[in-house]
Protein backbone atom coordinates (compact mmCIF):
# COMPACT_ATOMS: atom_id res chain seq x y z
CA UNK A 1 0.00 0.00 0.00
CA UNK A 2 1.12 3.53 -0.93
CA UNK A 3 0.25 6.77 0.43
CA UNK A 4 1.45 10.29 1.12
CA UNK A 5 1.61 9.57 4.95
CA UNK A 6 4.88 9.31 7.13
CA UNK A 7 2.99 6.19 8.59
CA UNK A 8 3.10 3.22 5.95
CA UNK A 9 -0.29 1.57 5.54
CA UNK A 10 -0.52 -2.57 5.71
CA UNK A 11 1.10 -4.71 3.23
CA UNK A 12 -1.04 -7.28 1.54
CA UNK A 13 0.33 -10.79 2.01
CA UNK A 14 -0.79 -12.30 -1.81
CA UNK A 15 -1.42 -15.67 -3.28
CA UNK A 16 1.24 -17.08 -5.13
CA UNK A 17 0.90 -17.58 -8.58
CA UNK A 18 0.90 -21.31 -9.08
CA UNK A 19 -1.08 -22.00 -5.84
CA UNK A 20 -4.31 -24.57 -6.41
CA UNK A 21 -6.98 -21.77 -6.33
CA UNK A 22 -5.63 -19.48 -8.51
CA UNK A 23 -8.39 -17.45 -7.90
CA UNK A 24 -8.53 -17.23 -4.36
CA UNK A 25 -6.60 -13.88 -2.68
CA UNK A 26 -5.54 -14.27 0.59
CA UNK A 27 -6.94 -11.67 3.11
CA UNK A 28 -4.48 -9.73 4.56
CA UNK A 29 -5.95 -9.29 7.82
CA UNK A 30 -6.49 -11.07 11.27
CA UNK A 31 -9.79 -12.93 11.29
CA UNK A 32 -11.74 -10.69 13.30
CA UNK A 33 -10.91 -8.00 10.73
CA UNK A 34 -11.65 -10.52 8.17
CA UNK A 35 -15.04 -10.50 9.37
CA UNK A 36 -15.68 -6.73 8.66
CA UNK A 37 -17.87 -6.24 6.46
CA UNK A 38 -18.88 -3.09 4.19
CA UNK A 39 -22.27 -1.83 4.75
CA UNK A 40 -23.04 -1.67 0.87
CA UNK A 41 -21.57 -3.87 -1.93
CA UNK A 42 -21.15 -0.94 -4.23
CA UNK A 43 -17.59 -0.21 -5.13
CA UNK A 44 -18.41 4.15 -4.49
CA UNK A 45 -19.44 2.80 -1.31
CA UNK A 46 -16.22 0.75 -0.80
CA UNK A 47 -13.95 3.40 -2.23
CA UNK A 48 -15.75 5.57 0.49
CA UNK A 49 -14.82 3.27 3.42
CA UNK A 50 -11.28 2.76 2.40
CA UNK A 51 -11.32 6.48 2.18
CA UNK A 52 -12.51 7.14 5.93
CA UNK A 53 -10.08 4.44 6.98
CA UNK A 54 -7.27 6.43 5.22
CA UNK A 55 -8.60 9.09 7.28
CA UNK A 56 -8.50 8.15 10.54
CA UNK A 57 -5.06 6.66 9.75
CA UNK A 58 -3.70 10.19 9.11
CA UNK A 59 -5.56 11.86 12.48
CA UNK A 60 -4.19 9.32 14.85
CA UNK A 61 -0.32 9.01 12.96
CA UNK A 62 -0.46 12.65 13.36
CA UNK A 63 -1.67 12.37 16.92
CA UNK A 64 0.50 9.47 18.00
CA UNK A 65 3.93 11.21 16.34
CA UNK A 66 3.24 13.73 18.24
CA UNK A 67 3.01 12.53 21.90
CA UNK A 68 5.49 9.61 20.76
CA UNK A 69 8.10 12.44 19.94
CA UNK A 70 7.09 14.41 23.54
CA UNK A 71 7.44 10.94 25.27
CA UNK A 72 11.24 10.32 23.95
CA UNK A 73 12.25 14.14 24.64
CA UNK A 74 11.07 13.45 28.20
CA UNK A 75 11.40 10.07 29.31
CA UNK A 76 15.08 10.08 27.27
CA UNK A 77 16.61 6.97 26.07
CA UNK A 78 15.14 3.25 26.90
CA UNK A 79 16.08 1.33 29.63
CA UNK A 80 19.60 -0.55 30.22
CA UNK A 81 20.66 -3.03 32.44
CA UNK A 82 24.44 -3.61 32.80
CA UNK A 83 25.54 -7.29 32.01
CA UNK A 84 28.91 -7.15 32.76
CA UNK A 85 32.14 -5.65 31.85
CA UNK A 86 34.71 -6.44 29.02
CA UNK A 87 37.99 -7.29 30.39
CA UNK A 88 40.91 -4.80 28.87
CA UNK A 89 43.05 -5.43 26.33
CA UNK A 90 45.66 -4.72 23.85
CA UNK A 91 45.37 -4.27 20.16
CA UNK A 92 48.44 -5.33 18.10
CA UNK A 93 48.59 -3.40 14.77
CA UNK A 94 51.04 -3.85 12.19
CA UNK A 95 53.50 -0.71 11.67
CA UNK A 96 51.77 1.12 14.36
CA UNK A 97 52.11 1.16 18.11
CA UNK A 98 50.58 -0.84 20.50
CA UNK A 99 46.58 0.29 21.61
CA UNK A 100 45.53 0.01 25.48
CA UNK A 101 41.65 -0.68 25.42
CA UNK A 102 40.50 -0.38 28.64
CA UNK A 103 37.90 -2.29 30.57
CA UNK A 104 34.18 -1.42 29.90
CA UNK A 105 30.82 -2.05 30.87
CA UNK A 106 28.48 -3.62 27.99
CA UNK A 107 24.92 -3.27 28.64
CA UNK A 108 21.62 -5.05 27.54
CA UNK A 109 19.54 -3.11 25.51
CA UNK A 110 16.16 -5.11 25.72
CA UNK A 111 14.45 -7.76 27.33
CA UNK A 112 14.73 -10.18 24.45
CA UNK A 113 18.20 -10.04 24.93
CA UNK A 114 18.52 -10.92 28.48
CA UNK A 115 16.16 -13.64 28.09
CA UNK A 116 18.26 -15.28 25.07
CA UNK A 117 21.53 -15.18 26.83
CA UNK A 118 19.59 -16.82 30.01
CA UNK A 119 18.69 -19.76 27.30
CA UNK A 120 22.10 -19.77 25.80
CA UNK A 121 23.64 -20.07 29.35
CA UNK A 122 21.11 -22.90 30.75
CA UNK A 123 21.58 -24.55 27.64
CA UNK A 124 25.49 -24.84 28.31
CA UNK A 125 25.08 -25.59 32.03
CA UNK A 126 25.35 -29.11 33.54
CA UNK A 127 24.62 -28.94 36.59
CA UNK A 128 22.28 -27.86 38.78
CA UNK A 129 24.10 -25.46 41.26
CA UNK A 130 25.08 -23.27 37.77
CA UNK A 131 21.73 -23.27 36.58
CA UNK A 132 20.41 -22.09 39.17
CA UNK A 133 23.22 -19.45 39.16
CA UNK A 134 22.20 -18.90 36.12
CA UNK A 135 18.89 -18.50 37.11
CA UNK A 136 19.18 -16.21 39.53
CA UNK A 137 21.62 -13.46 37.88
CA UNK A 138 18.85 -13.35 35.15
CA UNK A 139 15.85 -12.81 37.30
CA UNK A 140 17.95 -9.93 38.88
CA UNK A 141 18.37 -8.54 35.10
CA UNK A 142 15.03 -9.08 34.36
CA UNK A 143 13.60 -7.10 37.70
CA UNK A 144 15.82 -4.46 36.80
CA UNK A 145 14.75 -3.80 33.29
CA UNK A 146 11.26 -4.10 34.53
CA UNK A 147 11.83 -1.29 37.04
CA UNK A 148 13.33 1.06 34.62
CA UNK A 149 10.62 0.49 32.06
CA UNK A 150 8.14 0.83 34.81
CA UNK A 151 9.63 3.85 35.73
CA UNK A 152 10.07 5.17 32.03
CA UNK A 153 6.34 4.20 31.01
CA UNK A 154 5.14 6.90 33.92
CA UNK A 155 6.45 9.96 31.61
CA UNK A 156 4.27 8.55 29.07
CA UNK A 157 1.84 11.20 27.84
CA UNK A 158 -2.05 10.89 28.28
CA UNK A 159 -3.50 9.76 25.44
CA UNK A 160 -0.16 7.99 23.99
CA UNK A 161 -1.86 4.70 24.54
CA UNK A 162 -4.91 5.41 22.82
CA UNK A 163 -3.59 7.13 20.37
CA UNK A 164 -1.30 3.91 19.46
CA UNK A 165 -4.53 1.45 19.97
CA UNK A 166 -6.61 3.86 17.66
CA UNK A 167 -3.55 3.99 14.78
CA UNK A 168 -3.50 0.23 14.77
CA UNK A 169 -7.52 0.16 14.69
CA UNK A 170 -7.44 2.58 11.01
CA UNK A 171 -4.33 0.21 9.80
CA UNK A 172 -6.40 -2.86 10.12
CA UNK A 173 -9.66 -0.96 8.49
CA UNK A 174 -7.61 0.12 5.90
CA UNK A 175 -6.12 -3.30 5.24
CA UNK A 176 -10.05 -4.85 5.30
CA UNK A 177 -11.26 -1.91 3.11
CA UNK A 178 -8.55 -2.77 0.31
CA UNK A 179 -9.30 -6.26 0.90
CA UNK A 180 -12.97 -5.61 -0.18
CA UNK A 181 -12.25 -3.25 -3.08
CA UNK A 182 -9.15 -6.42 -4.23
CA UNK A 183 -12.22 -8.93 -3.72
CA UNK A 184 -15.00 -7.20 -5.19
CA UNK A 185 -17.61 -8.68 -7.92
CA UNK A 186 -18.97 -5.77 -10.48
CA UNK A 187 -22.41 -5.94 -10.82
CA UNK A 188 -22.78 -4.01 -13.69
CA UNK A 189 -20.62 -3.27 -16.81
CA UNK A 190 -20.76 -0.04 -15.77
CA UNK A 191 -19.14 -0.80 -12.40
CA UNK A 192 -16.84 -3.07 -14.17
CA UNK A 193 -15.33 -0.52 -16.00
CA UNK A 194 -15.02 1.98 -12.91
CA UNK A 195 -13.33 -0.56 -10.78
CA UNK A 196 -10.85 -1.01 -13.89
CA UNK A 197 -10.13 2.62 -13.90
CA UNK A 198 -9.90 2.40 -10.18
CA UNK A 199 -7.25 0.02 -10.16
CA UNK A 200 -5.30 1.63 -12.98
CA UNK A 201 -4.57 5.08 -11.49
CA UNK A 202 -1.06 5.74 -11.39
CA UNK A 203 0.33 6.37 -7.82
CA UNK A 204 -0.40 9.67 -7.12
CA UNK A 205 -0.72 12.17 -3.48
CA UNK A 206 -4.10 11.31 -1.97
CA UNK A 207 -4.31 8.24 -4.06
CA UNK A 208 -4.40 5.01 -1.32
CA UNK A 209 -4.97 2.03 -3.35
CA UNK A 210 -2.09 0.62 -4.38
CA UNK A 211 -2.78 -3.75 -4.26
CA UNK A 212 0.34 -5.82 -4.95
CA UNK A 213 0.33 -7.54 -8.28
CA UNK A 214 -0.97 -10.98 -7.25
CA UNK A 215 -3.93 -9.03 -6.08
CA UNK A 216 -4.09 -6.60 -9.70
CA UNK A 217 -4.19 -9.88 -11.59
CA UNK A 218 -6.99 -11.38 -9.45
CA UNK A 219 -9.11 -7.80 -10.26
CA UNK A 220 -8.81 -8.30 -13.65
CA UNK A 221 -9.59 -11.79 -13.60
CA UNK A 222 -12.90 -10.57 -11.55
CA UNK A 223 -13.28 -7.74 -14.43
CA UNK A 224 -13.13 -10.43 -16.91
CA UNK A 225 -15.28 -12.67 -15.96
CA UNK A 226 -18.08 -10.01 -15.33
CA UNK A 227 -17.59 -8.41 -18.62
CA UNK A 228 -17.98 -11.77 -20.50
CA UNK A 229 -21.32 -12.42 -18.23
CA UNK A 230 -22.63 -8.90 -19.12
CA UNK A 231 -22.25 -9.68 -22.70
CA UNK A 232 -23.25 -12.51 -22.97
CA UNK A 233 -26.75 -11.91 -21.10
CA UNK A 234 -26.88 -8.80 -23.92
CA UNK A 235 -26.82 -11.53 -26.49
Amino acid sequence: MVSSLTTTGPTAMIASPDDRHPNLVLPTSSPAVRGLKPKSNHLAALIDKLNAAVAQVERWSTLEDRLSDQFRRTAGAGPKVKGGVTRASKLIRDGEPDLDMPASDWFYHSRESIEKNQAAALAGADRAEDRAEVEARSASLLADWDAQEAARDRAKPPGLAHAKRMLNKAHRAWTAAEDAIVNYQPTSLTEAVELMAYAGRDEMRSVFFAPGEGQLKFMMRNIGDAIAKFHAQAR
